[in-house]
């Protein structure tokens, strides 16, 4: 998946590759680089890359996944950036060829098409050089500061999220919450982006500017845990603060998927505590669009649950009627679609026939187009009122987009397993995505100018920020940029540098 191409060359015992040394040196033959041997630094013509394992914060995984994730040190540590990741059993050709790990990392000549073979046998990778003529350099990464950022980076992230929070991530006050939602709302009638409707209040599209880079999640059904895991990873809370990012939720980040859950609904309460106060903190670069979950709605209901009803009922009992008001307008005033001239992404699907743009804006008018584009799924036997490839061509048309500019959406499963769905339907261009697995998640980022999936290995994560918090034990953080907070305090409409709209 993903462009990992498998099976390359005749396999060998991992005893006939020699260890890695802290000495940089050529890859004349094979290496071996234990799992608990540490990161390693590659260089692959003029690209200077590390290999790190992916051992994560929360629980460690005894016995569980032993993936290495190969990055680009230059651009991880200090902006939105891409990886590939390595997973026990699989190999990678590290290349031009391969298009996946090029569109990450963006190669220049000096990389050949098939430079260096990477292989993961249980944990422990075997490294080996596919061009005998191609400069390639390896060593262990003797640096321990170094060898230690890729931790450090994720812990400081999880302490700054903490931190905007106010305290350890929990269910906050009645009086809080309250607050918190009521200042969203306000933030929300005079959204930047949104195109006003006939009334002059802001629409059902969401116009967002094309430089920043985007970050799209989908569903999170309650899975606080794997929202931490995105803003725990890469720069994405500082490229936040600088305006160079945004985040883009596909909505339904209520109820949750698992049997066990389906009527547990405080997390649910919490993941929207948590949302709430990312917009209030970037105003101008965390927006919402609406899902079929983000209702009070009895229709809204999962294996014999009317989880809608059971969020209004758990909302009421904690927060009060107030409350509840403020979170159906939340609900209510949310956009729909989201558009850029380099992506266009809803919660589940396109309206079957082509609509104008305008009804679009205007689409609290037009009930049925909004149960479309929140409810419908791809057509199938036993779905045959579903949308197909002339519906989402016809989108992209009412929309004025290229006509394969990216398609990105939540809402489905494709399959029992899996995370990010690519030219689904054999469509081209149209990706489907969820971050609400318990095991593993996918969002999508603007890489080197393509719409690229990047996908993480889910963690305990909430146990350990509130620890952390609780404890004391966080990193000494750094002043948030001036300009951040004060656009976090003003809600000002102008959001991003203007160098980057």
């Amino acid at each position: 998946m993903l462009g990992r191409l498998q099976g390359l060359f005749k396999r060998e015992s991992a005893a006939d590759a020699s260890p890695l040394t802290p000495e940089l040196r050529p890859l004349r033959g094979r290496v071996r680089l234990p799992w608990d041997g540490g990161p390693a630094q590659l260089r692959v013509g003029d690209r200077e890359l590390r290999l790190y394992p992916d051992t994560g914060l929360g629980a460690q995984r005894r016995g569980g996944p032993r993936d290495w994730i190969l990055l680009d040190p230059e651009h991880y540590f200090s902006e939105i950036a891409g990886f590939a990741r390595i997973a026990a059993g699989e190999t990678l050709l590290l290349g031009r060829e391969n298009e996946h790990c090029d569109q990450i990392f963006g190669f220049s000549r000096t990389v050949r098409r098939r430079h260096v073979h990477i292989e993961n046998r249980r944990g422990e990778l075997i490294v080996a050089p596919l061009d005998p003529e191609a400069s390639t350099e390896i060593s262990l990464l003797d640096d321990q500061r170094e060898a230690s950022k890729f931790l450090t980076q994720r812990l400081e992230n999880l302490d700054r999220v903490c931190e905007l929070f106010g305290g350890p991530l929990e269910l906050l006050s009645p009086g809080e919450a309250l607050a918190s939602v009521a200042q969203v709302n306000a933030l929300l009638s005079g959204e930047g982006y949104r195109r006003p409707n006939a009334d002059g209040r802001p629409g059902g599209l969401l116009d967002l500017p094309n430089r920043p880079t985007p970050v799209i999640i989908g569903d999170l059904h309650a899975r606080v845990d794997n929202l931490l895991k995105v803003l725990s990873e890469n720069c994405l809370l500082e490229s936040l603060e600088r305006g160079t990012a945004y985040l883009l939720f596909l909505g339904d980040a209520v109820h949750s998927e698992e049997d066990s859950e389906l009527a547990e609904m405080d997390s649910s309460l919490l993941m929207l505590d948590l949302i709430f106060k990312l917009k209030i903190e970037f105003p101008n670069s965390v927006f919402y669009l609406r899902g079929n979950h983000d209702s009070f709605d009895e229709a809204v209901a999962k294996g014999g649950v009317c989880q809608g009803v059971l969020l209004r009922q758990r909302a009421l009992e904690l927060r009060g009627h107030e409350y509840v008001d403020e979170l159906t307008r939340f609900f209510e005033h949310l956009p729909y679609v989201a558009k850029t001239k380099r992506f266009i992404a809803c919660h589940a699907a396109p309206t079957r026939s082509e609509v104008p743009m305008q009804m679009l804006v205007d689409i609290q008018k037009y009930p049925g187009v909004a149960h479309e584009i929140t409810w419908n799924r791809l057509k199938r036997p036993n779905r045959p009122a579903g949308y197909t490839k002339g519906s989402v061509k016809r989108f992209r048309s009412s929309l004025g987009v290229a006509k394969h500019t990216p398609f990105i959406v939540g809402h489905s499963h494709i399959t029992p397993e899996g995370t990010v769905w690519t030219d689904v339907g054999g469509i081209r261009q149209h990706h489907v995505l969820t971050c609400s697995n318990l095991h593993n998640l996918a969002i999508f980022v603007r890489l080197n100018g393509e719409m690229t999936p990047l996908e993480y290995l889910a963690e305990p994560l909430l146990a350990l920020a509130n620890e952390r918090a609780a404890s004391g034990d966080v990193s000494d953080l750094p002043a948030r940029p001036a300009a951040a907070s004060q656009a976090a305090s003003s809600g000002s409409a102008e959001p991003l540098d203007a160098a980057h709209v």
